[in-house]
């Protein structure tokens, strides 16, 4: 019997060729096809699109910061030099068409912030959100300003505004308040609150689609234990349910209105800094939004700031 002959004709290379190719084709239709539907393949849903910069990292990383303008606006007047400390991509800035506060030149990320899914739904339906815009904050709370339908489904309105945000490829930073426990369990003891919201488990329901989530921790600033305790659980919470996610802790100046010092502030969140990225720096006046609010106070807010940072 002859041995085969190991040369091939044109037509069996043509042939071997073809099939490379469509090989090739079909591979690439598989990663396209995960890139475009993440959930199907195991990712979170709601997760942002490829071509975000992502915003995740670790406690290990800078600090991530969330200001708002009005804040950021007190800080550069004051000490314009510590407040560069905010000319970062992690420092999302609350800002809009009104008064744009992030100052020319500056890297940080403009951030445009909510207290209504309604109203964030409207904005995109207008085309009114500035282009500037990098990430959308929900800062759904147990007030006025958050329709009571939204304030009795948390978990579902956030991951509406998630869906709604990353369909239009911007960041997505949920920010659910612990006094959403006055609407959903109404008969809580005031001491009890923040075991109460780590009990509903909403942070894990709605870390899944968030990119950052924001602790609403500044209630217990003036309490270390208690500040320290809720954190560490809630990011706990947060994280088993989405390990990409960038959490950050609130701090204030005047938590409910209560003027605090520098170095409460520093005790408080040093104790959490190895689990969280960052911090929401608060220093509010009085306004609308918080009658009990009684700042600013920017030279409390800049040392925080210097030490944190």
């Amino acid at each position: 019997m002859k041995p085969r002959n190991p040369m091939r004709s044109p037509r069996q290379i043509a042939a071997l060729a073809l099939l490379l190719v469509l090989a090739a084709v079909a591979a690439y239709a598989v990663l396209a096809d995960r890139n475009a539907h993440p959930a199907a393949h195991g990712a979170p849903t709601g997760s942002p699109p490829s071509a975000l910069p992502s915003a995740t990292g670790s406690a290990a990383n800078g600090t991530s910061w969330i200001v708002s303008g009005s804040t950021l606006d007190g800080l550069v007047a004051a000490d314009p030099a510590t407040a560069e400390l905010l000319d970062t991509p992690d420092a999302y800035v609350l800002t809009g068409d009104a008064h744009w506060s992030v100052p020319d030149g500056w890297r940080s990320t403009p951030t445009a912030s909510f207290t209504s899914y309604a109203a964030l739904e409207s904005a995109f339906a207008r085309n009114s959100l500035d282009p500037r815009i990098r990430a959308v904050l929900y800062d759904n709370e147990h007030w006025s300003l958050t329709p009571q339908g939204e304030q009795a489904d948390p978990a579902h309105y956030d991951q509406l505004a998630a869906d709604l945000v990353h369909r239009h490829h911007l960041l997505f930073i949920a920010a659910p308040a612990t006094d959403l426990v006055d609407r959903l369990s109404p008969q809580t003891p005031s001491g009890g609150k923040f075991d109460a919201f780590l009990r509903l488990g909403l942070l894990g329901q709605v870390a899944r689609s968030a990119d950052l989530l924001d602790l609403q921790a500044q209630g217990a600033e003036n309490d270390p234990t208690l500040f320290a305790s809720f954190v560490k659980a809630a990011t706990a919470q947060a994280r088993a349910a989405n390990p990409r996610l960038k959490v950050l802790a609130g701090i204030s100046t005047n938590p409910s209105g209560a003027k605090t010092s520098a170095t409460a502030i520093d005790r408080a969140a040093r104790a959490v800094r190895p689990e969280v990225d960052g911090f929401w720096l608060n220093d509010p006046a009085h306004s609308p939004a918080c009658d009990a609010c009684a700042g600013p106070f920017p030279q409390v807010a800049l040392r925080a700031l210097r030490d944190l940072d």
